[in-house]
């Protein structure tokens, strides 16, 4: 067999090769699987996050319960010293007034702020529920596109090798050079070896001088000047 058409046969059980391990990186059960996978990866993340707000608010809440309680104390000093000690004057009734209303204030904000957070929080739950419930049902979902997917790979995965089989039985075929070189080209564009058809690269349709077409029909190794593919006759 010409040197270029034992190539070419192997070029053609190659390709199969490929396209039979393109057909498993492709396949809408693994493309499913992969979706699921990040979407549980994604709602996990999103619970933790969830779980870390709710810790953040009940630790702010503990603070501004101890600030009320500070402030309530504030309140209950304030009407002890009014009880022992009266103020006199209209200045002093204002000042201690106005102490009062601040004092009073303060506690009406902790408190509002605290309700705040408790709506917050329980609306952060029932998320955080909701979650966990989607999660839960996608890790189902998951088991079983997991469970179709290992059984339909096992099948593709036998047919690949014994299609990479097949192409090593070729390697012997093929003068060792050429193959190289194929193997190289492959590593930038595929498939490397296209045919010389009516003085054009199949590969990429590029026209040929007719000087490059007879070098070809000769036997002569040529390289596509555009796609850098090996063309043959």
């Amino acid at each position: 067999m010409d040197k270029f058409e034992a190539l070419w046969a192997y070029q053609a059980e190659d390709m199969k090769a490929d396209a039979i391990a393109n057909a498993i990186k492709s396949s809408p059960i693994r493309l499913n699987l992969e979706k699921a996978r990040d979407f549980i990866l994604e709602r996990q993340k999103q619970y933790k996050q969830i779980e870390d707000e709710i810790a953040g608010m009940a630790d702010r809440k503990d603070v501004i319960a101890q600030a009320v309680s500070h402030s309530e104390s504030q309140l209950s000093s304030l009407q002890q010293r009014f009880d022992a000690n009266p103020p006199q004057t209209a200045e002093e009734i204002k000042s201690f007034l106005a102490e009062v209303s601040r004092c009073r204030d303060t506690i009406r904000q902790y408190e509002a702020e605290i309700s705040r957070i408790v709506r917050e929080t329980t609306g952060h739950e029932k998320l955080q529920r909701t979650v966990r419930m989607e999660a839960a049902n996608a890790k189902k979902n998951f088991d079983q596109l997991k469970a179709d997917y290992e059984a339909e790979s096992k099948i593709k995965k036998e047919e690949l090798e014994a299609q990479r089989a097949r192409v090593r039985d070729l390697v012997p075929t093929v003068d060792p050079e050429l193959l190289e070189e194929y193997n190289a080209i492959k590593r930038h564009i595929s498939p490397p070896v296209s045919r010389l058809i009516h003085g054009q690269c199949s590969g990429c349709n590029t026209s040929l001088p007719s000087a490059v077409s007879s070098r070809i029909k000769g036997g002569t190794q040529v390289e596509c000047e555009t796609c850098g593919r090996i063309i043959i006759p």
